[in-house]
């Protein structure tokens, strides 16, 4: 195997190490004291986050063009239903 290829695998098994395996529990062997408790060593990365959803106010502010649209509708819809209902 060439040298890249040996680099290559080499990066696949940390990543795999970092952010595929579990984590890894190891007891301490350390007899505790008394009266209290073992302690437990955790090495690993967990699974990553899911990103969190945008806030709606980030959404609103993020399409002020789609905003106006609705109220230049509304405000159309409004003379339209004020033309109808007026009595001549």
């Amino acid at each position: 195997m060439n040298h890249a290829g040996a680099r290559a695998l080499q990066r696949v098994d940390e990543y795999e190490e970092k952010f595929v395996s579990r984590p890894h529990l190891e007891l301490v062997e350390e007899p505790p004291p008394v009266g209290e408790r073992r302690t437990v060593r955790i090495s690993g990365q967990p699974t990553p986050a899911r990103p969190r959803r945008r806030a709606s106010s980030g959404r609103v502010m993020a399409a002020p063009d789609r905003l106006a649209l609705y109220a230049v509708l509304l405000g159309l819809f409004l003379v339209f239903m004020a033309v109808i209902t007026a009595s001549s």
